[in-house]
């Protein structure tokens, strides 16, 4: 199996799903994400333990709002988790003792998903707690692991069984993509054409193409020889608006679009010419340019489009004009229907991985932000202004820039997009993302006239 391995965290409401979820990805996640096919709470990352890749779920985005039936909802949630999961974290209260909702979960589960569940006594922070959970034996789902997500207890065991299970479950890399030079997710707005794309490129119809929006639920990853090279084509399902996303599998084909995003090397963002770049495929652009992936805008459906030969030229300007993050990056015209310039989105995509690891002269770049500084100073902030006294590129997949500055906290978001415009004005890095931070010098070393502040983290970064 290629497709990345799908783990759920479900439970009654107020059981600590979100807060074991943020335990396991090592970090808080932000409330608040209109990231297509996420609800209210952000509830999806890639996440890794022992080498062993899979999507991480808190399904508290399903529980329904006052208006809807509890027990029917939570049907649903137990059904989608049991369809779409390798794994199943459910997740009790070990300080409460089982309740109903507990108990009608457990009823759902053991109706032929018992061996993908693990059973999870979150709060199990006394020892009298820890006495206490072989209550919840009652359920009939096995043993409960007591963890505590708040304090991180018993954590790592859980993962342990949880990569067993994944492993256990025949989920591991081809050899064949695991040594490819090239990994591209196609995505897009349903019905763009992705799947078409693909099949053009593999020379056979690898993918079922229909005109419903939606039919490719799953990503599915194809490899094809190109130049002496191997690539690995992820199709990935339409991402959808969030108001048209339900719960039901539509949820799993978003998250498994985001997975396929974070496998690749670059992403195509396919667009229908004769519809347009909507709000839907910028949101895709930025959560693209988070994950720090190379991208490239493909115009498909170029063969029924009324044109000139000056059309891709206007098109792309006009684009550019109205969409400021899209200047950076490049665009391709091409037909999945006719083949017509398909071969290119490989060519292009191939250039611009060689881009993202292109490394600047650290004496070039610095005196370079200098005369940016120079002739675009940053705003006056009284009493804590910002000086640069230097910059390097850190060592990434991806351009990174560290600028040594006083008052870090203080640089403006304004600054930070003009001095991004400059770096992509005065260098290769178009479809690449860029990525730049501030670090304060509370002791600057000059040698010649130059800021030597570097310390040793970036020069291991460096190294």
């Amino acid at each position: 199996m290629s497709e990345t391995p799908v783990v759920s965290i479900i439970g009654r409401p107020n059981v600590g799903k979100s807060s074991l979820f943020n335990r396991i990805v090592g970090k808080r996640i932000a409330v608040v994400d209109d990231f297509p096919g996420v609800t209210r709470d952000r509830n999806y990352i890639p996440a890794e333990w022992n080498d062993i890749h899979f999507s991480l779920v808190d399904t508290g985005g399903l529980i329904p709002n006052v208006h809807d039936s509890i027990p029917e909802a939570i049907h649903d949630q137990v059904r989608i988790a049991i369809d779409e999961s390798v794994v199943v974290l459910f997740l009790v209260d070990a300080q409460t003792g089982p309740t109903d909702l507990d108990l009608l979960i457990a009823r759902r589960l053991r109706k032929g998903a018992l061996d993908k569940v693990l059973l999870v006594a979150n709060k199990a922070d006394s020892p009298k707690t820890l006495m206490e959970i072989d209550e919840y034996r009652k359920l009939g789902i096995g043993k409960p692991v007591p963890v505590s997500a708040i304090h991180g207890k018993g954590v790592a065991d859980l993962l342990d069984m949880v990569v067993d299970r994944i492993s256990k479950n025949g989920y591991a890399v081809p050899r064949d993509v695991e040594t490819a030079q090239l990994k591209i997710a196609v995505v897009g707005r349903p019905n763009a054409g992705k799947s078409s794309l693909i099949n053009k490129l593999l020379g056979k119809n690898r993918m079922i193409i229909d005109d419903v929006p939606g039919t490719t639920r799953d990503a599915v990853d194809s490899v094809v020889e190109y130049g002496g090279r191997r690539i690995v084509l992820i199709d990935t399902a339409g991402l959808r608006k969030k108001s048209h996303v339900k719960q039901d599998l539509e949820y799993f084909s978003n998250i498994r679009a985001l997975d396929s995003i974070a496998r690749s090397d670059i992403t195509v963002i396919l667009i229908d010419v004769t519809v347009g770049v909507g709000i839907q495929d910028l949101r895709i652009i930025r959560k693209v340019y988070e994950m720090r992936k190379g991208l490239l805008l493909a115009w498909n459906k170029w063969d029924i489009k009324e044109k000139t030969h000056t059309t891709f030229d206007t098109i792309t300007a006009e684009t550019r004009r109205e969409y400021m993050e899209l200047r950076p990056i490049p665009m391709i015209a091409v037909s999945a229907l006719t083949g017509k310039r398909v071969t290119g989105v490989l060519d292009m995509a191939f250039t611009i991985k060689e881009r993202m690891l292109v490394r600047v002269p650290a004496s070039e770049f610095e005196d370079k932000v200098f005369e940016w500084v120079r002739t675009h100073p940053h705003p006056i902030t009284p009493g804590r202004e910002v000086r640069f006294l230097g910059a390097r590129q850190l060592k990434a997949d991806h351009p990174y820039f560290r600028f040594f500055v006083t008052n870090p906290k203080e640089v403006t978001s304004g600054y930070v997009r003009y001095l991004t415009n400059k770096i992509y004005e005065t260098y290769d890095f178009e479809g690449c993302p860029l990525e730049l931070d501030f670090k304060g010098a509370a002791k600057p070393k000059h040698r010649s006239g130059r800021f030597m502040g570097i310390g040793a983290e970036e020069q291991e970064e460096q190294a």
